[in-house]
């Protein structure tokens, strides 16, 4: 099983880890996932924004090719977990 880590402080199992929003991008890209491991809070402010899990869902949602087998939230913030999982909801339709 592939395993992509998107965290930027967790260490958990996995085949590759990503420790922002570009790195995260890159890997999904680079790569087939069966399960993408996902923070909310990505500590990312190199944008005008921060980047966070949320929006590497979003890039998903535009970019389906590059969707995972499954997607697991591995996020403290649970208003982060929340809106997360909404879209989880949308892209697997109803299933993580």
């Amino acid at each position: 099983m592939r395993i992509l880590l998107i965290d930027d402080k967790r260490d958990l199992t996995a085949n590759r880890v990503a420790r922002n929003y570009d790195q995260g991008i890159v890997a999904l890209q680079q790569e087939k996932w069966d399960l993408l491991l996902l923070d909310h809070d990505l500590g990312d402010f190199s944008h005008d924004k921060e980047k966070t899990g949320y929006d590497i869902l979003l890039f998903l949602e535009e970019n389906p090719q590059y969707l995972p087998k499954g997607i697991q939230i591995v996020s403290s913030n649970p208003v982060g977990r929340q809106r997360m999982q909404v879209v989880i909801d949308k892209l697997y339709g109803g299933s993580k």
